[in-house]
């Protein structure tokens, strides 16, 4: 089964982590990012994870207690994500049928059957962001597709967006046809990525004259 992917603006919205091991840290490693607000419940955390939330102690709450559906319960916390990464699969099972009557998303890690979501490899480069996912068959795979993608991409990547952002502003003031916006827009994107970033403002400026000719 195919996983649908899903760019969701996480920014100040609730994270559920369940259990302290490496797994938990791989993940909060990453979703810290995108500036969620973490509740994270463990009976004990690793060195790793200790140092993470000693550095995100504004983005994340460490509730240190034995994981129980009793106390997941009782959390001050309305998750939009949860994320299980405990060894016991009885209570991995409880905590996603809770969260299920909920009609929030869990992944667990334990069982493929148990994931609404999954993590993918990701490449992040300021607001460039690359998801890729086997659907949980091969992490392989995935990780043999972001190495390619990683080597594909310019370096400067981010910076170009915020470049584009710019000049896509101008050019829906300048040009009303939808087609020539689009054909502009490529051509001076295509423009940027050879020439590392530094097309002047005059020579946008010409591509955008002359495709309102």
């Amino acid at each position: 089964m195919a996983y649908f992917p899903l760019f969701v603006n996480l920014k100040h919205k609730e994270v559920l982590v369940i259990g302290g091991g490496s797994v938990a840290f791989q993940e909060m490693a990453t979703f810290l990012t995108f500036e969620p607000k973490i509740t994270l419940v463990a009976e004990e955390v690793d060195q790793n994870l200790e140092v993470l939330i000693g550095a995100y102690s504004s983005q994340v709450q460490y509730v240190r207690g034995k994981p129980s559906l009793e106390l997941i319960q009782s959390l001050d916390c309305n998750p939009t994500l949860v994320i299980v990464t405990l060894d016991d699969l009885a209570l991995n099972a409880e905590i996603y049928d809770y969260y299920k009557e909920k009609n929030v998303l869990v992944e667990d890690i334990s069982s493929r059957s148990r994931c609404d979501f999954i993590f993918p490899a990701i490449i992040k480069r300021g607001d460039v962001v690359c998801g890729i996912s086997s659907s949980g068959k091969s992490p392989h795979v995935s990780q043999f597709i972001k190495t390619l993608i990683e080597g594909a991409l310019p370096q400067n990547i981010s910076e170009i967006n915020e470049h584009m952002e710019e000049i896509r502003r101008a050019v829906r003031q300048s040009i009303s046809d939808p087609a020539k916006r689009s054909r502009t827009l490529q051509t001076i994107f295509m423009r940027l990525i050879e020439d590392d970033n530094q097309t002047s403002d005059a020579e946008i400026d010409g591509i955008i004259a002359d495709a309102e000719l």
